[in-house]
């Protein structure tokens, strides 16, 4: 791992995909392929100051696993650039593998997750690209009963189905077509608020 002391890598949070990730380097690889939609080995090397063979063994790591895969190659002065993109979906998790976490790591993979979707947002408004086309943005409240929270959280759960579906067919019509794949991040999340928990504790219940 030297070299990447003191260098700020994106982690990989899924408690099952982590068991993949031996190294931080691909961790960072391919949650920033997800976010960038292709990159070269090259480019990371680039930014973070390390030997391109270094990053490019990680890369090649990863398309053996079938994480990542190998897209385009382009001939840049005497050598070859590889291009990859991701394959797995990235960072969600089965609710009952979730649920038998204990509380404290459930807790630290949450708010690492906020910090990179609220990470995401900051660079999108600065890059002027979450403005950029339509796009959906929303902040709901709700007061439900025990019902309605189960409710809830299925049609999270079918709403993750449905991008999921999304990105198969969009997969699809890629290997028939050369356009490029745009990278869209989407952020789902149904929780209980503080005000809430503040509540119970203090043995306060919210009329509905």
């Amino acid at each position: 791992m030297a070299g990447l002391e003191g260098k700020k890598l994106k982690q990989v949070i899924d408690p099952v995909l982590a068991k993949v990730f031996t190294h931080p380097l691909r961790g960072h690889i391919w949650v920033t392929l997800f976010e960038r939609g292709v990159v070269s080995p090259a480019e990371i090397a680039h930014e973070l100051d390390l030997e391109a063979n270094e990053v490019s063994y990680h890369f090649r790591s990863l398309s053996r696993k079938g994480l990542i895969k190998l897209v385009r190659t382009v001939s840049r002065r005497g050598f070859n650039e590889h291009f990859y993109e991701p394959v797995a979906p990235a960072l969600h998790f089965d609710d009952a593998d979730w649920m038998g976490l204990p509380l404290g790591v459930r807790t630290s993979f949450s708010g690492e997750m906020m910090s990179q979707v609220i990470e995401d947002l900051v660079q999108a408004l600065e890059a002027g690209s979450f403005d950029a086309r339509d796009r959906h943005l929303s902040r709901t409240w709700l007061l439900v009963d025990e019902r309605g929270w189960k409710e809830a959280i299925r049609v999270a759960r079918r709403a993750l189905e449905q991008f999921l579906m999304i990105q198969e067919r969009c997969t699809e019509r890629r290997k028939k077509g050369s356009e490029l794949g745009v990278p869209v991040a989407v952020a789902l999340a149904v929780f209980e608020t503080a005000a809430s928990i503040a509540g119970r504790e203090a043995g306060k219940t919210t009329e509905l």
